[in-house]
């Protein structure tokens, strides 16, 4: 019986899963990059901006990295590179830098918004995969949940929008169920303190408040 597996498909892109495992997406119209994941290696996977680093630079910390440790892979993926696009879509990129860990199974183990430059994270991580503790299936189950019931919450203003934003981005990064438990009580006592603050300005604003027929509450 054949060991290999039908490709699994996303939209714009595919990942294909044999033997040696491949990863197939389009780079640019018309062209079609096969990347190959070493069975043996954590995949890095760096999304960056041009705009903000510079790839001679990234790339010589790169080799560095790879000289230090051969059980790592690291690619780089520009997101203003037009050829990126769709692979930036597959893996839900919005904010840079991010750091995004595969397994040698190519399985996403976890997600960090720092800089390739914070060499203790990218060791950290890899250790954890290699040691078997990532991806943490329970983390996950916890973190997707979350996930879903923050999407039927209104976001009526700016700030809002942005509070839950880093609510977002900090449970992405999350990777062991203890990490998650620890940041939502954080998030509840920032909550809890912004909430306070804002009722003594809206206690102060009322103050000089004139009130008029199409006042809005």
């Amino acid at each position: 019986m054949s060991s290999e597996k039908s490709p699994r498909k996303y939209e714009g892109a595919t990942a294909l899963r044999t033997p040696a495992l491949f990863f197939l997406f389009r780079v640019a119209q018309n062209q079609v990059c096969e990347v190959a994941l070493d069975d043996n290696k954590v995949e890095i996977m760096y999304f960056y901006s041009d705009m903000c680093e510079d790839e001679r630079s990234l790339s010589r910390l790169t080799r560095k990295l790879n000289q230090k440790r051969k059980d790592i892979q690291i690619r780089l993926v520009n997101i203003d590179d037009p050829g990126n696009e769709q692979l930036t879509e597959l893996y839900s990129v919005n904010t840079v830098p991010l750091i995004i860990f595969l397994t040698p199974r190519g399985e996403i183990a976890a997600r960090r918004f720092v800089s390739l430059s914070e060499e203790g994270v990218v060791h950290e991580v890899a250790d954890q995969i290699n040691e078997g503790r990532l991806p943490n299936a329970v983390a996950e189950e916890l973190r997707t949940k979350i996930l879903e019931f923050l999407k039927s919450v209104t976001r009526r203003n700016d700030l809002t929008e942005l509070i839950v934003d880093q609510i977002e981005n900090d449970l992405m990064e999350a990777s062991l169920e203890p990490e998650i438990c620890e940041l939502v009580n954080s998030h509840i006592s920032a909550i809890n303190h912004t909430v306070s603050d804002l009722q003594e300005f809206k206690r102060i604003l009322q103050k000089f408040s004139k009130r008029q027929n199409e006042f809005v509450v």
